[in-house]
């Protein structure tokens, strides 16, 4: 349980370590909110975090509305005064739970002791029902330190959820009359647990497949037919625009899909892709579609990488020095964890032939500064892989502090600060319109001396040879690690 001590929690620690359980404490609401948001979202089981009252409550809410967007799976339990004095203008006397409704699944105070299990586990199944998402629980002082007779307490009644309608009849023929479709797969096929079979299905029916950008990756392995991220200026080629049917899985109706506003056939899929491709095989004008989907992605990518080069060429290090040290050394284990929106934004168009779900990004809600709570989670979900944390300098400092908790907990990670002072997409936009940046530049920090600070390792690679072996050494020393790249203004939008 990911917390940070104050108001309203002691009873809760005092039970939760004599239950066995583990405490993980941090420096910053957000992060523990944050940790609870990236752990639920790396193994589809609630993350879980605990906060004091008041603006404890509320810095955590970041973390909620994360996974509130990315349709994450998280617990937030938060501490208040006693229940008999709610209202009466206790300390820190606040709705919690009122406030909490708008971002969760399922929120409400925990008011009579005897339900507490009870309560507890309703909101637990409403955390990972599907579609997943934030759940929350306010416990108040008095109601933690009530005794219960076992017998009194009351038990919760699971009812089973209705299974999906059997649809693949019906999709089967939209998709067999197709010339050039698309398939959009979603955080929801990750949650589904349907990553393989989408990709296997893809192949199978030569049909190019997407993957909203920020949404959880569902391509485990390189396959000709991925295309990369949809949306925004981080998108690849254009395919949805031109294709004639869209084949919607798992994903949601927003400004990455263009709101789904085209006007072709659209089929919502949950079904048993095995069986959708036993009754389907590929056209000869879908394999041609294919195929022009696959130039179109070539010729994007090759941009991207001539916009970069441009940009090198003028002298420093470049983000792209950093993707591509990156693709040598990520494997079939690592846990890459993207923070930041440049950055973000170079490694989403070059790391170009997957989208695993091993890697995690900010998800649908675009906030930065989640990434350090993110590589502790995913420390404690993945405790045998290597976790690297890629991140702009701006997202970086966010919850900076929380790399000494990281330290003295034993929870390792390597993290690359790509540091252009300042905030890079903001910067680059402003450069555009007005000539000059306006509230979007940031002054220089000696990373390196600030994660040594705190205990970590740390290293600086100013030039791109150096940040391979730098990087592999940081992965070597099962440390904590800051490496610090400082890099040339650029942006590939």
């Amino acid at each position: 349980m990911a917390t940070l001590c104050g108001h309203g929690l002691d009873p809760l620690y005092h039970a939760a370590r004599d239950g066995g359980m583990r405490l993980v404490d941090t420096r910053n609401e957000q992060t523990a909110s944050f940790m609870a948001d990236a752990y639920g979202r790396l193994t589809r089981t609630p993350g879980v975090c605990a906060t004091s009252s008041g603006v404890a409550f509320v810095n955590a809410l970041s973390g909620v509305a994360n996974a509130f967007f990315d349709c994450g799976p998280m617990l937030l339990l938060s501490g208040a005064g006693a229940l008999r004095t709610a209202g009466l203008g206790h300390f820190q006397d606040m709705d919690q739970a009122a406030i909490a409704r708008t971002l969760t699944k399922y929120s409400r105070v925990i008011d009579v002791a005897e339900r507490s299990g009870q309560i507890l586990e309703e909101a637990l199944d409403s955390a990972a029902a599907a579609p997943q998402g934030p759940v929350h629980l306010t416990f108040p002082m008095d109601i933690q330190t009530t005794e219960v007779d076992a017998k009194a307490l009351f038990r919760h009644v699971r009812h089973p959820s209705p299974e999906p309608a059997d649809d693949w009849r019906a999709a089967a023929a939209v998709i067999a009359s197709s010339q050039r479709p698309l398939l959009i797969a979603g955080s929801g096929a990750f949650y589904a647990g349907e990553s393989g079979a989408l990709a296997d299905f893809s192949e199978q029916m030569s049909i190019p497949i997407v993957v909203p950008i920020w949404d959880r990756g569902c391509v485990e392995r390189p396959v000709a037919t991925f295309m990369g991220v949809l949306g925004a200026a981080s998108g690849g080629p254009r395919l949805l625009a031109d294709a004639d049917c869209v084949i919607v899985a798992g994903a949601v109706s927003d400004y990455r899909t263009e709101f789904l506003q085209q006007d072709v056939p659209t089929v919502f899929l949950r079904c048993g892709w095995g069986e959708l491709a036993d009754h389907l095989k590929p056209t000869q004008a879908q394999r041609e579609w294919l195929a022009e989907a696959q130039r179109r992605r070539r010729e994007f990518v090759a941009s991207i990488e001539k916009t970069g080069a441009e940009q090198a060429a003028e002298g420093g290090t470049h983000a792209i020095h950093i993707v591509a040290a990156l693709r040598r050394v990520l494997d079939e284990e690592t846990v890459l964890l993207i923070d930041g929106g440049s950055i973000g934004q170079w490694a989403h168009q070059l790391l170009t032939d997957r989208y695993p779900s091993r890697w995690l990004t900010c998800g649908r809600s675009g906030v930065v500064g989640w990434g350090i709570g993110g590589a502790m989670a995913a420390r404690l979900a993945r405790p045998a892989s290597p976790v690297i944390l890629l991140s702009g300098d701006g997202a970086f400092t966010f919850n900076v502090a929380d790399l000494e908790c990281a330290v003295r907990q034993n929870l390792p990670f390597v993290a690359i600060v790509a540091d252009d002072c300042a905030w890079g997409i903001t910067r680059a936009g402003h450069l555009r319109q007005f000539g000059e940046p306006i509230a979007s530049a940031l002054g220089a920090i000696q990373f390196a001396r600030l994660a040594e600070s705190v205990g970590a390792r740390a290293a600086v690679a100013a030039q791109p040879e150096e940040i391979e072996p730098a990087l592999r050494a940081a992965l070597e020393s099962g440390q904590v690690s800051v490496l610090h790249v400082p890099i040339a203004g650029g942006n590939p939008a």
